[in-house]
């Protein structure tokens, strides 16, 4: 796996990007539909709020989230995500706020970005091995970290730096105000027994197996290709 140092991020924070209409993974929709009212766009800002999953297959419940164009499995770049993030809710449920999907339908998809109960980051994906509900669960290999989510309305610079390698394989960082949340690679299995992505796209919002009332303010929500 190749870590990429910290003192990195400073330098892929200032570095060239393509213009957001060139980029395919910054260009925005919502994903599956959603409850009247709970993806609301103000400028640069977006707000979700809690509804129904509208999404087919799986077992969450709710869900609120918008979803970019995609890319090809042997895409090879490394692309930041970063938004400002304020939330506001009086339960600790666990709910992811970042994927990478490939459009399967039960399973986990290749990424997820999940916010546990205590507000530590865990990096969540499965291996898809038929229809439905068919997989290997839990295979991505990752560290996490002691930095904490908060839940009180306060703003938070939420990062997530992904690194294309081709063959379907990627690293990922996950930063929470600079300081590093998660890390972790998905090499999935080639040959007979595996269902390969066919594409790959981001998703951002509120996911959960479980429905809760929150609100979620994204601001200056952006998807840069950076180069070190």
């Amino acid at each position: 796996m190749r870590i990429i140092p910290l003192f990195f991020i400073a330098c892929l924070l200032g570095a060239i990007s393509l213009p957001a209409h060139a980029n395919p993974l910054n260009r925005w929709k919502v994903s599956c539909g959603a409850d009247k009212g709970s993806i609301t766009k103000q400028g640069k800002t977006r707000i979700f709020r809690t509804s129904a999953n509208h999404c087919p297959g799986g077992i969450f419940n709710q869900r609120a989230e918008i979803s970019t164009d995609k890319v090809r499995p042997n895409h090879k770049g490394r692309y930041l995500f970063s938004s400002t993030i304020s939330m506001t809710n009086t339960r600790n449920d666990r709910f992811g706020i970042f994927q990478i999907h490939d459009g399967r339908h039960g399973c986990a998809p290749p990424l997820s970005v999940l916010v546990r109960s205590d507000g530590r980051f865990k990096l969540q994906a499965d291996y898809k091995t038929g229809p439905g509900e068919s997989c290997i669960r839990d295979v991505f290999r990752q560290n996490s970290t002691s930095v904490r989510f908060k839940r009180d309305g306060r703003p938070q610079k939420l990062e997530v730096l992904i690194d294309f390698l081709g063959g379907a394989r990627f690293d990922v960082q996950v930063l929470l105000d600079g300081k590093l949340a998660a890390q972790g690679q998905y090499r999935p299995p080639e040959g007979d027994g595996f269902i390969a992505s066919k594409h790959f796209y981001f998703k951002h919002g509120v996911y959960s197996q479980h429905m809760f009332n929150y609100e979620l303010i994204s601001q200056d929500m952006k998807v840069r290709k950076v180069h070190q």
